[in-house]
């Protein structure tokens, strides 16, 4: 699929769809549309296109966007999610995005020698490890029930690895905020560290999400796509503010720029992944949409 367009094709687009569509009662989660009520409608199915207009995805792609080449994916508003997960799965998008995460990590690990930092340094290579796994396991050329431990235990490994990394990303932004850590250069490094970690957790929690949803475990599935809705919410609230803090205070000449060497590599990536639509196609909307099981 690589240098490949994708579209959904809806002339294939069935009567009921089309029908569910004008009434604004469809779903689309992994590429399958079901009714809010419950019940699937359709397999969704996609067609190659020569054009399409891209600009709110490829944005939301940020660093991403040198991996993608030229492979486009269509942002089309019934679902984005879909079409971008299906490109990851399909593609070495998410492999090149771990490279480049595990780099930032061995940065980290490589000239901040503390204790803590190194435990979850590791700890963050097992969950990168992880999703390789999750792109192998939702090729849709693989049967879940023919491996159907492996499937549960990488769920599970990977929650819990998730969490622990959250609360990891927290606890930096505390130390950072808090002047904890005094070397403007392994400030740095912890910066780049956290954006590239959360250019990549959307992803990894849809993945999550749609792996849950593909065991059949339905309200779990919901309650887990919601709970990484609402930490991913909370880790863009603190970068966010401590961005804005930099920002202000270099404004005000409150902050020496020589304060803050690493803010301005950083403020255009950071921007970037603030005001992308990655995080609300892959967390926000599915958190929000719930499809009812009572049928």
């Amino acid at each position: 699929m690589l240098g490949k367009t994708f579209t959904y094709d809806t002339e294939k687009f069935s009567p009921e769809l089309l029908e569910a569509l004008k009434n604004n009662q469809v779903i689309f989660r992994d590429g399958v549309a079901y009714l809010k009520n419950g019940g699937i409608i359709q397999h969704v199915p996609l067609k190659e296109v020569t054009t399409v207009n891209i600009d709110s995805f490829i944005k939301g792609l940020d660093s991403l966007q040198s991996t993608l080449q030229s492979t486009i994916v269509a942002a089309q508003a019934i679902s984005t999610a879909s079409l971008m997960v299906a490109m990851v799965i399909q593609t070495q998008i998410l492999a090149k995005k771990i490279d480049a995460v595990q780099q930032s990590v061995l940065a980290v690990s490589n000239q901040i020698k503390e204790q803590n930092i190194l435990f979850y340094t590791e700890k963050t290579t097992e969950y990168l490890g992880l999703l390789r796994t999750f792109k192998l396991l939702l090729n849709n050329n693989i049967e879940l029930k023919d491996v159907n431990a492996l499937a549960n235990n990488t769920l599970a490994s990977s929650i819990q690895l998730r969490n622990h990394l959250v609360c990891f990303m927290e606890n930096l932004f505390f130390q950072v905020q808090h002047k904890k850590i005094s070397s403007p250069e392994h400030v740095s490094q912890i910066l780049q560290f956290i954006q590239q970690m959360m250019e990549l957790l959307p992803v990894g929690m849809h993945l999550e999400f749609i792996l849950s949803h593909r065991l059949d475990q339905k309200e779990f599935s919901q309650a887990l796509i919601e709970d990484s809705h609402s930490q991913y919410s909370n880790l863009q609230l603190n970068y966010r503010g401590y961005l804005n803090e930099i920002n202000n205070g270099l404004r005000e000449y409150r902050i020496k720029s020589s304060e803050v060497p690493f803010f301005e590599e950083l403020k255009i990536p950071a921007k970037q992944l603030l005001e992308s639509n990655l995080y609300s196609e892959l967390l926000e909307k599915p958190a929000m949409e719930k499809l009812s099981y009572s049928h």
